[in-house]
């Protein structure tokens, strides 16, 4: 997506691809850097209900005096973002204020600053703080299409900013607050880091104080067995036969965070940065670091280390039953992590020829703008034997947010391929599908997906959403993610462990989905399922079970006893240190309520005894096997979990955290770490 990037499940939040201002390869030509905001807060107040506050509106009213012919009874929107990384001599800031409409309307809007305090819980109409001079004005809005409106002018550096929106003519316009899915108000920050260079920061080993751990610390299990036992608990069908079905599991791959970005001593490199509060200049010092977890490390590789990183990935999902990658595809940037798909390509190749890659291109998102880049790019993957292809001999076309442009817009695109001798159908990853609506696509796509949502309560409407898209005719690619953690955001979604994992490719199956997206392969900033630090090869061992679940329809009968766990490194209401973590709490927007468990996720042979000992406290499961049992017990900090399986009164197996549950924390680490598994060789 050039240089930026999604942020499902509910807001779109772009992602910065130049790391810093003082970047090493900042230079005269450095590209413009695109970093969207979802809003902090946002409400509309009534002139007609002066006391009320609209705090829980899925919607934000803006209207004139004269709203609805009635008298004193205008309305108007108000929203905040903080802004923050813009480095002090970034040049051509621009600041563009994106809200999106209900319903069709040719209203006449316009945009304010804001100042005074407000809040989406308690303010009013009575209580309104002050609306400045308009900063632009726009008329005019389409039914679930973006608004832009320009707000340079209230440009002043990183803070936070407050918008008003009134209205001067036309009928009441009804906009998406963020309290929907994906809809709510953004900013989008667009600069261009200065041309001077600087010397790349080198990143400081993370302090002891923080909960994010060294980024060289080995994970509890590790992937591809090279003899011995195996390390499955159950037996994989190989993966010739597992390509077999007609069912497929991929996962979105997203270049910005290879295995490596910069093929440096993992002690040093960028991701060692991204995980210091001090690292990238500070510039992620207020929420602790850029992330929380990396990839599994490897030693500074010589020759072509990119290729060889990503025939690394390509193992690892090989060995988790993947039948690919679904790779965001463009070139238009100076940003060196996107422009590796023909490497991407090779790797498959060379690491096995059945592994296919399917295209997310990235496309202009200017209504009508010339797809010609696009084309330019696809045709790069023309006849390549790694290229995935339907049983009819079709590409598909896998776009992340296809709806930025018409159908009609991807139908002339696709002609144009197919001119060129490259014949594609659309499978659109829509940022929310949840099996209704966007009717007027379906004469444009072979099938239909989404983004998906990362809590487990909604993984139903993957259900929903493939017995609707069959009634269409049209495929469905469900979705399917573990978490989404988002420290620089502020945010996360409560996963239930990994519930709302599992639940998503049973949801998925249930309604007979053809494909399974696994969202995503490397994100390390949202939401990942590769192999890392923190994790292992925890995640990869349960999607490897369920895939082989999905694809032959029958549940693996479970060989050998494993334990997982996953939980947290503290309670979600842990104290933090707000002097260091100056951004605040990170909170969850919507979705299930937060929970504060340890799990244990049993494979089980046979029956046994389960226990998870923190500390004195002790909690014991019983468990008639065989299968998979999950099993969890509140938090107590200030204990490091212990699980055992148990038979006959003697320990059969015993898993220890590799995480301490702390008490309080100075940077909140809100993601679930993980480990356990069968206990084998596996290196990178």
């Amino acid at each position: 997506m050039s240089t930026h990037r999604r942020a499902a499940p509910a807001v779109l939040v772009v992602l910065a691809c130049v790391l810093s201002a003082g970047a090493a390869n900042a230079s005269a030509s450095a590209a413009p850097v695109s970093v969207v905001v979802p809003s902090a807060d946002d409400v509309f107040i009534s002139q007609a209900a002066p006391e009320t506050v609209y705090g829980s509106a899925e919607w934000m009213s803006v209207c004139v005096k004269t709203c609805n012919d009635a008298t004193n009874a205008e309305r108007r929107a108000l929203m905040r973002f903080k802004v923050s990384g813009v480095p002090a001599d970034a040049q051509n800031v621009k600041l563009t204020l994106q809200v999106r409409a209900t319903r069709t309307t040719d209203t006449t809007v316009s945009a304010h600053k804001v100042t005074g305090t407000w809040s989406r819980t308690t303010t009013s109409w009575t209580t309104r703080p002050a609306f400045g001079t308009a900063l632009t004005t726009r008329t005019g809005f389409t039914a679930d299409t973006v608004a832009d409106l320009d707000v340079s002018k209230a440009y002043t550096g990183n803070g936070a900013y407050s918008f008003g929106l009134t209205a001067s003519k036309g009928p009441v316009a009804v906009l998406y607050s963020s309290r929907t899915t994906g809809k709510g108000p953004s900013l989008k920050v667009t600069y261009t880091p200065a041309a001077t260079p600087t010397p790349a920061p080198t990143g400081s080993p993370t302090p002891t104080a923080s909960p994010t751990a060294s980024p060289t610390a080995s994970p509890t299990a590790s992937p591809t067995a090279t003899g011995g036992m195996p390390c499955l608990p159950f037996d994989k069908p190989a993966a010739s036969t597992l390509r077999s079905y007609d069912k497929k599991v991929f996962a979105f791959y997203f270049p910005p965070y290879p295995l490596s970005i910069d093929n440096k001593d993992p002690a040093k490199d960028q991701y060692a940065s991204w995980l210091d509060p001090a690292g990238s200049n500070g510039m992620y010092a207020g929420q602790g670091g850029h992330s929380r977890d990396r990839p599994l490390t490897r030693p500074v590789r010589s020759g072509d280390w990119r290729q060889a990183d990503f025939e690394v990935e390509v193992r690892q999902a090989i060995a988790m039953g993947l039948d690919g990658f679904i790779y965001e595809h463009h070139t238009s940037t100076s940003d060196q992590r996107f422009n590796q798909f023909p490497k991407m390509l090779a790797a498959a190749k060379a690491v096995d020829p059945g592994f296919r890659i399917m295209l997310s291109p990235d496309f202009p998102t200017t209504k009508g703008a010339a797809p010609d880049k696009v084309i330019s790019d696809v045709l790069m993957a023309k006849g390549h034997p790694s290229l995935y292809k339907l049983p009819d001999g079709t590409i598909p076309l896998a776009p992340f947010y296809p709806e930025r442009q018409t159908p009609a817009w991807w139908d002339a695109l696709r002609e144009k391929l197919a001119a060129q001798g490259m014949k594609t159908v659309l499978v659109p990853i829509f940022l929310d599908w949840s099996g209704s609506g966007k009717t007027e696509w379906n004469d444009s796509v072979a099938g239909y997906s989404s983004w998906g949502v990362r809590w487990q309560s909604s993984t139903d409407g993957y259900r929903k959403s493939g017995i609707e898209a069959a009634k269409r005719g049209r495929l469905y690619m469900a979705p399917a993610a573990l978490e989404d953690v988002r420290p620089r955001d502020k945010r996360y979604w409560e996963p239930s462990n990994s519930g709302t994992l599992r639940q998503s490719f049973v949801k998925a199956m249930e309604g007979d989905a053809d494909i399974v997206n696994l969202l995503t392969w490397n994100d390390y900033a949202e939401s990942w399922l590769a192999p890392s630090v923190k994790r292992g090869y925890a995640p990869a061992d349960v999607i490897a079970y369920y895939t082989t679940w999905f694809k032959t329809g029958k549940e693996p009968s479970v060989k050998r006893d494993a334990l997982y766990y996953f939980h947290r490194s503290h309670r979600t209401d842990a104290p933090f240190d707000a002097s260091k973590q100056t951004i605040g709490p990170i909170a969850i927007p919507y979705g299930d309520a937060a929970t504060d468990n340890v799990e244990l996720l049993a494979f089980v042979k046979e029956a046994g005894t389960l226990t998870i000992t923190q500390g004195a406290n002790v909690q014991t499961k019983e468990v008639t096997g065989p299968g998979i049992v999950s099993f969890k017990a509140p938090m107590v900090p200030g204990t490091t979990p212990v699980f055992e399986l148990k038979r006959n009164g003697k320990v059969v197996q015993t898993v220890k955290s590799d995480t301490p549950i702390v008490k309080s924390v100075v940077y909140q680490d809100l993601i679930n770490h993980a480990g356990g598994g069968v206990p084998c060789s596996r290196p990178l």
